[in-house]
This record gives C-alpha cells, sequence and structure tokens, in this order.
C-alpha cells in the first residue's frame, strides 16, 4: 500500500517540499495549482454578488430621495392652502351635497328594484327641498346644476314608472292609489287633475293597443282596459283616493315610518342639520275638489269616447284578418269579457256596446262570406282559359281503363288505390277535368269551413258559460236568440245569397261556351271533346254543392245542348258508313240473308249485318268520348239522332217493275230523288260484320281513318231493271229491311229519362218521330202482308234485341 502524498500545508518553507521522491513533488504541485483555481473562481464569484447588491441599494437610495422630494411638495402646498374659512364653506358644501347624493341613491336604487314609487316620490320632494335650499344661498355651490338635472331626470323615471302601473292590466287598485298618490306628490296635482291623467294614460294604452295589428288578442286586451278603467274609476274616485291623500298629508315627509327607515340617509345624525322648513314639510295637494257627481260624469265622458275609438279599432282590426276561425275566436272572447263585466259598468251605455261589437264581427264574416264565394268567378276564369289553350290529343286525352299502369298497381295493403285509379278512369278524369277539380274543391273546401263556423255559432250556449249574469230568464233567453239564432241565420243567409249568385254566374257561363260551340264549333270533335269537359265538369260541380244546394235541383238548360253536340259527332262516323253498307247491299243481285229466313211462311229472324255493324260502331264512338257522359238523358239524345239519321236511308231500295204493268212506282221520290248513283268504291265495299273492326284505340278519329268518307246516297228507291232484281227479290228486301227496322226501332227505343223532364222531352218531341213514319211506309210497301207475319216479326225482332242488348251495353 502506497504511502498518502504530504500535506503542503504542513511544510515549513519551499525546501520541505523536495525531500521527497520526484513524484510525490509533482503531485504536490498539481494539488496546490487546482487549489489556486479554485480560490481565484471563489473570489471572482463574491466580488460579483457583492457589486450587483451595491447597484441595487443605489437605486433604492434615488427612488427614497424622489419620494421624499414629492412629500416635500405636497407638505408645502397643503401648508399654503390651510385658510379656516375656506375650510369650513366646503365642509358646509360637502354636507349637502351628501344628503343630496344619498337621496338620490335611493330614488336610482328604488326605479330599479322596481320599490315603491310613493317612496320614490316622496324622496324625490325632499332632493327638491335640499336643492332648493342650496339655490337661495348667496353663493351657490357650483354643483347645483348638476343635481338639478339629475333630479329632473329622476323625475322623468318616476313618471314614466308611474304611467306604466296606470297602463297596467295587472295593477290592483291598491297599487294604483299608491301610483295616484306619487303623482300627486310629485307634480302637486289636485284629486281632479289625477283623475284627468289617469283617464289620459289609459286612453293613450288603448291606442297604442289599437296600433298594434301584430297582437291578435290587442283587441280584447282594449275591451277589458276600459272595462278595468271604469271599475277602478268607480272604486278609487273620489273617495278612496281622497283618503289616501289626507293621509298623506297628515305627517311631515321627513318624520314618516319609510322615510326614516332608510339606512342610506342617516337621519338620526343628518336630521337635525337639515333646517326646521325641511323638518316640518308636509305636502300640499288638494283631497277634495272632486266630487262623486262630477267624477262620474268625466268617467262617462272619457268611456264614451274610448269604447267608440274601440269599435274603430276593433272594426279596423279585424278587416285585415283572413282566417274566419280566428275571428269567431275572437268574438267569442270579446262578448264572454263583455257580458261578464256589463253590471259592472254604471253609467255605461251596454247596448249600443254590445250591438257594436256583434255588428263589427258580423260585418266581417260578411265580407269573408262574399270574398270566399267570389272566387268561384276564378272558377268560370279557369275554364275560359282551358278551352281557349285546348290542344286535341293533349287535353283530351284519358288513359284507358285497363293498361299497364292499373295492372302493375299493388294491391298489398289494400286495394284502395286500385279503387281510386279506376274511379279516375271510369269518370274521364282528363288532364283539364281534373285541373278544374282541384280548383272547385278548393273553393268548395273553403265553403264547407264557412258553414261549420255557422254551424258553432249555431251551437254555442252562451248562457252555460257565463256564470256571473243577473239578468232575468226572459233576457238570458233573448240573448240566446240573438247570438245563436239571429247572427249564425244572418251569416247563413249571406253564404246562401252569395252561393246562388256566384253558382248562377258559373252557370251562365258554362251555358255561353256551351251555346258558343253550338253555334261555331260545327261537328268537329274538338268540339265534341270540349263539349264533354263541360258536361263533366257541370257533373262534379253538380255532384259536389255546399250543403245549402244539396236539395235544390240546378237548372241546365245548356246539358241537352251539349249532349246533342257530342252524339251529332259521335255518330258521324257510323251513319256514314251504314249509308254506305245499305247503298251496297242494293247492288245484289239476291238477298243474302234469305237463306237464314225460318217459320212457316218464311221469315226473317236475323237483322241485316249491316244492323249489327251500325250499333258496334255506335257503341265504339260513344265509348271513344268516354262512358261516363253517356247518361240516360244524353243515350236518349243519340237515339233520337240515330231514328232521325236511319229514317231516309232505311227507306231506300229498289223499285218493283210496275211500269211494265202500268203502275206507278211509289217509293220516296218525292223526299231522295236528287241523290247519284252509288259509286265503283262503293260496290267494293265488304258486308262482314266483322269489318273494320280491328282492336286499338276506339273512337270517332280512329274509324274515320279506317273508313275514308265517301258522297252518301240520300236518293229514292234504285231502279230494278237497272240491277236485274226480281221483284221476289225485291220484297223479299223489302221484308228483310222491315225487320231490321224493327230491329232498330228496338234498340233505339227512347225510355224518356224523367232526370230532367223538362230538358229530355221536351228536347226529343221538338220533331216527329221520322224513323216510325219510315217503318209504316216499309210496310205500305208491302202489299197484302199479313197481320199475323208482321206480329211475328215483331217479336222476333224484339227477342234477338234481348239476346244481344248487352253487347251494346251504352245503348241498352
Amino acid at each position: 500500500m502506497a504511502a498518502e502524498a504530504p500535506d503542503p500545508k504542513t511544510f515549513g518553507s519551499w525546501e520541505d517540499a523536495f525531500q521527497y521522491p520526484i513524484a510525490t513533488v509533482r503531485g504536490m504541485e498539481r494539488q496546490l495549482r487546482n487549489d489556486i483555481n479554485s480560490n481565484r473562481e471563489k473570489l471572482r464569484s463574491l466580488v460579483g454578488a457583492s457589486y450587483r447588491d451595491l447597484l441595487g441599494t443605489a437605486e433604492s437610495i434615488v427612488e427614497m430621495d424622489g419620494q421624499m422630494q414629492k412629500v416635500d411638495s405636497y407638505l408645502g402646498d397643503m401648508g399654503a392652502r390651510c385658510n379656516s374659512r375656506l375650510l369650513e364653506k366646503k365642509a358646509a358644501n360637502l354636507e349637502s351635497w351628501n344628503n343630496n347624493s344619498k337621496a338620490i341613491e335611493i330614488i336610482s336604487r328604488l326605479l330599479k328594484s322596481a320599490g315603491s314609487v310613493l317612496l320614490v316620490a316622496k324622496t324625490l320632494v325632499i332632493s327638491r327641498l335640499l336643492h332648493k335650499k342650496l339655490s337661495l344661498r348667496e353663493h351657490p355651490p357650483p354643483y347645483l346644476e348638476i343635481l338639478r338635472n339629475r333630479l329632473a331626470t329622476l323625475r322623468r323615471k318616476l313618471l314614466a314608472r308611474i304611467d306604466r302601473q296606470f297602463q297596467s292590466l295587472g295593477s290592483s287598485e291598491a297599487i294604483l292609489v299608491e301610483a295616484m298618490c306619487a303623482f300627486s306628490l310629485a307634480t302637486s296635482s289636485s284629486l281632479t287633475d289625477v283623475l284627468r291623467y289617469f283617464h289620459h294614460v289609459r286612453q293613450a294604452a288603448l291606442s297604442e293597443l289599437g296600433r298594434r295589428d301584430d297582437d291578435r288578442r290587442g283587441s280584447s286586451k282594449s275591451l277589458a282596459l276600459i272595462i278595468k278603467t271604469v271599475r277602478d274609476c268607480q272604486g278609487i274616485f273620489p273617495a278612496q283616493l281622497a283618503r289616501a291623500l289626507e293621509t298623506l298629508k297628515a305627517t311631515p315627509l321627513l318624520h314618516t315610518s319609510d322615510i326614516q327607515a332608510l339606512p342610506e340617509l342617516n337621519l338620526d345624525i343628518h336630521q337635525r342639520w337639515l333646517g326646521e322648513d325641511i323638518n316640518s314639510f308636509i305636502p300640499y295637494v288638494r283631497h277634495d275638489d272632486l266630487h262623486k257627481t262630477e267624477a262620474a260624469r268625466l268617467l262617462e265622458q272619457w268611456a264614451k269616447h274610448a269604447l267608440i275609438s274601440f269599435l274603430r279599432d276593433l272594426r279596423r282590426r279585424v278587416e285585415k284578418d283572413m282566417n274566419p276561425t280566428i275571428i269567431v275566436q275572437l268574438r267569442q272572447e270579446m262578448l264572454d269579457l263583455w257580458l261578464s263585466n256589463k253590471h259592472h259598468l254604471n253609467g255605461v251605455d251596454t247596448a249600443d256596446i254590445f250591438v257594436g261589437i256583434r255588428d263589427a264581427f258580423n260585418r266581417r264574416l260578411q265580407g269573408l262570406i262574399h270574398q270566399h264565394t267570389t272566387k268561384l268567378s276564378d272558377t268560370s276564369a279557369l275554364i275560359d282559359t282551358l278551352l281557349r289553350n285546348w290542344k286535341s290529343g293533349d287535353s283530351d286525352a284519358c288513359s284507358p281503363m285497363w293498361d299497364d299502369a292499373i295492372i302493375n298497381i299493388d294491391t298489398a295493403s289494400g286495394g284502395k288505390a286500385l279503387k281510386d285509379a279506376l274511379s279516375i278512369r271510369a269518370s274521364g278524369r282528363t288532364q283539364p277535368v281534373k285541373t278544374m277539380a282541384a280548383a272547385y274543391t278548393s273553393w268548395l273546401n273553403g265553403v264547407n269551413e264557412l258553414e261549420q263556423m255557422i254551424t258553432k255559432l249555431q251551437e254555442k250556449r252562451w248562457t252555460d258559460e257565463i256564470d256571473d249574469m243577473e239578468d232575468d230568464e226572459d233576457t238570458l233567453e233573448d240573448l240566446q236568440n240573438t247570438l245563436s239564432e239571429d247572427d249564425p241565420h244572418l251569416l247563413h243567409k249571406t253564404l246562401e245569397d252569395d252561393l246562388e249568385d256566384n253558382i248562377e254566374e258559373l252557370r251562365k257561363s258554362i251555358q255561353a261556351h256551351a251555346e258558343n260551340l253550338q253555334v261555331h264549333g260545327a261537328n268537329t270533335t274538338m268540339s265534341a271533346h270540349k263539349a264533354t269537359f263541360l258536361l263533366r265538369i257541370w257533373r262534379d260541380i253538380s255532384n259536389h254543392l255546399p250543403s245549402v244546394y244539396r236539395d235544390i235541383e240546378l237548372e241546365s238548360k245548356f246539358t241537352p245542348i251539349l249532349q246533342n253536340q257530342v252524339a251529332r259527332t259521335a255518330l258521324q262516323n257510323p251513319i256514314s258508313q251504314c249509308d254506305r253498307r245499305i247503298s251496297n247491299s242494293l247492288h245484289h243481285r239476291q238477298l243474302q240473308a234469305r237463306v237464314l229466313w225460318e217459320g212457316e211462311p218464311q221469315l226473317p229472324v236475323l237483322p241485316s249485318p249491316w244492323t249489327f255493324r251500325l250499333l258496334y260502331v255506335t257503341v265504339k264512338s260513344m265509348a271513344g268520348f268516354g262512358v261516363d257522359i253517356w247518361t240516360p238523358q244524353a243515350v236518349d239524345i243519340l237515339k233520337q239522332q240515330i231514328r232521325d239519321a236511319l229514317a231516309p236511308i232505311v227507306k231506300r231500295l229498289p223499285e218493283e217493275k210496275r211500269q211494265m204493268n202500268g203502275d206507278n212506282a211509289s217509293g220516296d221520290a218525292d223526299k231522295d230523288e236528287h241523290e247519284p248513283p252509288p259509286t265503283h268504291k262503293e260496290n267494293t265495299e265488304s258486308e262482314n260484320p266483322n269489318e273494320n273492326a280491328e282492336d286499338g284505340n276506339p273512337g270517332v278519329e280512329t274509324d274515320l281513318k279506317q273508313e275514308p268518307e265517301l258522297p252518301l246516297q240520300t236518293n229514292g228507291d234504285t231502279p230494278s231493271h237497272s240491277l236485274g232484281l226480281t221483284n221476289e227479290v225485291i220484297r223479299d228486301m223489302r221484308i228483310q229491311r222491315l225487320f231490321d227496322a224493327m230491329y232498330l226501332d228496338y234498340a233505339t227505343t227512347i225510355k224518356r229519362s224523367t232526370a230532367h223532364p223538362s230538358d229530355v222531352n221536351d228536347f226529343a218531341s221538338m220533331l216527329p218521330d221520322r224513323f216510325d213514319s219510315a217503318q209504316s211506309h216499309l210496310l205500305d210497301d208491302l202489299a197484302e202482308f199479313p197481320d199475323e207475319c208482321f206480329k211475328r216479326m215483331r217479336k222476333d225482332a224484339e227477342a234477338y234485341w234481348k239476346r244481344t242488348e248487352l253487347l251494346f251495353a251504352l245503348l241498352a
């Protein structure tokens, strides 16, 4: 183990160090050098820290020197201003300012916290007394004007608070009496002045409510405020307010309990310094200048003016409201309020106000009824627009009864959708009809709401809801009759008259369109579709009339005109085809249906193919306009037209060869001798009853495309020698034609519908039945035709029609 290195600090001199080996000496050298460096760093740190402390101490000394200079300056200024007289004057001003400022703070606090307005008024009066005392000094303080402005501001705020309490419906009599006392103190007003001001504020509140058009209950609030004003005035003036003012004058203001209780004033300290005039101040207000009769007269005057203003605002307000339900609710509120309080309004003419309220609401409801019912004229204008902008193929397009859209309707949740779709298609709901139906339904819904409103008025029992009525039974019954019978009856009569006028105007408009189509429409398909449109909308209107008209049969002279227009157009193509087929049949050398005759003697039992084809094409053409328009009346009109059109056609037959025997021809040359002979194209026309009956869209236009119209044959009997026909064949043709006429007679028998007897029967009987005349002519041409044969043919024709009538359901 090596010996420890010696400590240089124990050496007496430097020479002692060299007594050790060189390595030890070098170690001691290094140790000494490290100690020197360490001590040097310690010394440097110690000196630096002390220097920073020295600088901080110097800065503190400089700051203290500045502060001492300021103190010395302040002390010098204070010594220069030390003046006993000036200090006494400032002390007096400070005391006055302190009292007024405390009073102002109290007033502000009470106004912000909705405190007693009477206490505020008392404090304000005291503050004004202090202000007045300061202003009377020989040298008023400089803050006097500031105090005056602040007191004036607080006085305005106090009066505004009093006005709000006067205007409030929730202010009780106690609150109003306190507010009136405060107003009297603040303005030095007498009892009469307070009453006039109270009336003025309430009238201003009524005017403000009348201007609020956005408040639906403004009229109810106005009436409630009038009633409350009358009751408040009757309860407060003059006795109750006079007693309150007299009590206010009984004690000096500064000695009242509520003023003494204000901690901010410190009256226990400051009261003795305020002066005797302030300590003993009693407000002077007149409380005996208003008598009961004068108060009643002023109230009656005010109530009359207020109620006139109220009724004017009520009429103006309800004139702006378009909802009859809200108007009825407001009417009930107003009448409930008035009837419940009319017995408390002594000195006010309640009967005139009751009549005025009823009149205001009745006039407005009558106006709404007239305003809504006249909207039916928009429907007339819509009809004009639809007819004027009519487009063939679009306006009259109606979906077929069965197509892909119907088949694909989902019926999983019920068949209502399918039922509605079929109903729309079966009733011919084209786009114009839908547009018209939507407009009329919207109008009808409004009329139904008006009817429900009138019904509610009739069902209202006023005597059940107004509990505090003191009238006798007769008066209550009169009231019930007036409000629940007379007023609803007036509105119901107005609705009935307006509906009658407007529906009549609509009927006249449709009749004008019908007459225009009759005169200018010719026999075009477009005119027929327009007539169909008018028939459908009139049918919808007639079937969905307001309840007032449910038991009234509307006059519709234009309906036969429209039906005649449609029937005439629907028969154009069928009659044209029938005429050509009959003309073609005359060129056959023998009667093709002769082999089907039966019986002894043989007589026809089946009609000719052209008769079946005529009925088939007719029914198809009728369906093209919609099956919904073919009412019994319309079918009778169409049958009459068929009979009139067939009369000259069924008589067209070849002449028998009577000239060779010296006999004269007997046909119908007197009427049909100028018709041209049949053309070659007519001779080649097929007699197949199923010809041109391909499937497709039914209608007149389709048939016209299938068979172009040719010149009609209206000539009389065709000379048989030009056709090479024997008299036997001609006779057979006449017999077959007679049977065809019998069959068509059953098919076109007019049932004389009684739905509109004045229209249908008169229209059908305007001319004699020429088809019956044609049958008689055919029978006359058959010389010595047995009656038994005629009866048998008649029976067979009837039986065959019964077997086939369902094939032609629209005609059946």
